[in-house]
């Protein structure tokens, strides 16, 4: 890895550090956890999942599923760092799936995608086992992940870019996309070419492996913005008030979404300090746990759009999640 990657990558480590031990003390009793399941005999060592659920919940007859792809600018990171966000999703009903996946420089882009997807054909297999509704699966992830979760669900909107990708297409139809933080647009960042930005630069080119990337064949593939139609699921879409990180990223996909016509609902933190890139990850503090809040009675809202349920949930309506 290069120096720049290196700094940055221990950076990441030290905040992940950070909000692992902090978030490890939440206490869920209600929740059981299964820890490094293998969803995928391609590679068994490291295509593990932690699987959150709650034996008591009975929201729904059967569980949601949410599929949750961790941060960490695809060069570090780890699922046990989004702890503390699945452990609250999970406790109001939802089946978690919280994936690991690989990691820069041994595995390139967009390697990711593919064992994304062989996550979803883990769940298709086992959906018997565990109870799941896969009418109503759902994707999400922070930062880094929230693009990979955005790319997952422009998978569905076009086959092509599926193809292009690699990805075996399953018979899982995503039900939403929940975008926290994310990067979308990965050519441009504060309107300035992604080169002369050093964090995304440096980041971009150990993802893809190549100092100059727009000689990369996938490099066209990064950005999901122009395959994202009407096809998208429905999507919420998380941003932090002080995220110097992203800032304006989550403008470029409110309008694409805008554009297609996709059911979409916003969600800005705004409490400050602690309304910062990732917020919602240190789900101990007040602008998390509201966001966190808002991100079940989206999935509760969205389940309950499909007139089969529609007795079965109190809906919530989109002004209650401002």
């Amino acid at each position: 890895m290069s120096l720049e990657s290196t700094l940055l990558g221990g950076v990441f480590n030290f905040d992940n550090f950070a909000k692992y031990k902090w978030c490890n003390e939440l206490n869920y009793p209600s929740v059981t956890v299964e820890y490094d399941v293998c969803f995928s005999d391609s590679n068994p060592g490291l295509l593990k999942c932690d699987l959150l659920y709650s034996k008591k919940n009975k929201t729904y007859k059967k569980y949601p599923v949410l599929v949750n792809i961790h941060g960490g600018g695809w060069l570090i990171g780890d699922k046990k760092n989004s702890k503390g966000f699945c452990l609250q999703i999970a406790d109001d009903g939802v089946f978690v799936m919280n994936i690991n996946y690989g990691l820069p420089p041994k595995y390139r882009f967009p390697y990711q995608i593919q064992t994304h997807f062989e996550a979803f054909k883990w769940l298709e297999e086992n959906a018997d086992n565990y109870n799941l509704d896969l009418n109503n699966v759902f994707v999400s992830g922070d930062s880094a992940g929230a693009h990979m979760s955005a790319v997952v669900a422009a998978c569905q909107c076009s086959p092509e870019y599926a193809e292009a990708l690699g990805v075996r297409p399953t018979s899982i139809k995503l039900k939403g996309a929940m975008l926290y933080c994310g990067l979308y647009d990965l050519n441009k960042w504060y309107g300035l070419t992604m080169n002369n930005v050093p964090i995304v630069r440096s980041m971009v080119q150990e993802l893809l492996g190549v100092k100059d990337v727009k000689q990369s064949p996938f490099f066209k593939y990064l950005s999901p913005l122009p395959y994202i139609n009407e096809k998208m699921p429905r999507t919420f879409l998380v941003s932090g008030a002080v995220d110097v990180m992203t800032r304006g990223e989550e403008k470029k996909m409110e309008n694409q979404l805008k554009k297609h016509g996709v059911d979409y609902v916003t969600y800005r933190g705004k409490g400050l300090p602690n309304s910062f890139h990732d917020f919602m990850l240190l789900a101990f503090t007040i602008e998390a746990r509201k966001c966190l809040k808002a991100s079940s009675a989206f999935i509760r809202e969205t389940v309950a759009m499909d007139s089969a349920n529609m007795d079965s949930f109190n809906i919530v309506k989109k002004a209650n999640l401002a």
